[in-house]
């Protein structure tokens, strides 16, 4: 794509795509419109003032970007987070423990919790079941 019409004028598709073009733009799938026209235009060695048109910014807005955290290990990158070693009786001292926190939340009124409480032992009952079946065999 060539610069025919106002870069402005251009749609953020056909913007990136003229940054692509240039080959000295890094970031692009994370730009905004009037963004990506500033980076255009320093690329290609025009003015780097901002875009007319409304600011993508306002004015009086300062604060900083916050930083996305990195990623943990997960099915995308192929590495396993790594687990603590689980034997049926720790998972069961911890079903001990979650029926005791759901009795107090059940005298304390707190129906919701309690529920959530119950929802957690039913799966760690079904590791302890599927651990006993990996031992046995």
């Amino acid at each position: 794509m060539t610069n025919e019409k106002g870069l402005e004028e251009h749609t953020v598709a056909e913007l990136k795509e003229i940054a692509r073009e240039t080959g000295k733009i890094e970031g692009i799938s994370a730009m905004k419109k009037a963004e990506l026209i500033d980076a255009i235009k320093a690329a290609q060695g025009g003015a780097t003032e901002p875009a007319e048109g409304p600011p993508s910014e306002p004015a009086g807005d300062t604060t900083p970007k916050k930083e996305k955290a990195p990623k943990k290990p997960g099915k995308k990158t192929g590495e396993k987070p790594v687990k603590g070693v689980e034997t049926i009786s720790s998972l069961k001292e911890k079903i001990v423990e979650l029926k005791e926190k759901k009795a107090e939340l059940r005298e304390a009124g707190d129906k919701t919790g309690a529920d959530r409480l119950r929802r957690r032992m039913n799966r760690l009952k079904k590791r302890t079941r599927k651990l006993a079946k990996t031992v046995s065999a």
